[in-house]
């Protein structure tokens, strides 16, 4: 059974991934947004797959609460960044096949 404390550093770690995964997204590093995506999922299957003993401390749980705030907030603005870039993304697609639909009517006329 996992004790608060390993929870809590668990968390912590999940919580530094996810700012991290942040700045990858603003920076347009995708790849490694995708290396701390599969690093920090390892973290949360952890957290979640084994039994935690009950939290005696008020605080602890709350610095979990915290913890877990903090996590969905950064799991929004990746999710944010990572729209606008698929957005992004769809336009350049759509333009290259435009191209392709330009030059195949040019070959066959």
């Amino acid at each position: 059974m996992m004790q608060a404390a390993d929870v809590i550093h668990r968390y912590e770690f999940i919580l530094a991934a996810s700012g991290e995964m942040v700045m990858a997204a603003q920076e347009n590093r995708w790849e490694d947004l995708i290396n701390l995506e599969i690093a920090r999922r390892e973290r949360i299957l952890e957290v979640t797959a084994e039994p935690v003993s009950p939290f005696a401390d008020a605080a602890l749980q709350a610095r979990k609460e915290s913890l877990i705030r903090g996590i969905l907030a950064a799991d929004e603005r990746v999710k944010a960044l990572t729209a606008a870039w698929m957005s992004e993304m769809q336009g350049i697609l759509t333009s290259v096949q435009a191209e392709r639909k330009l030059a195949r009517a040019y070959e066959t006329g």
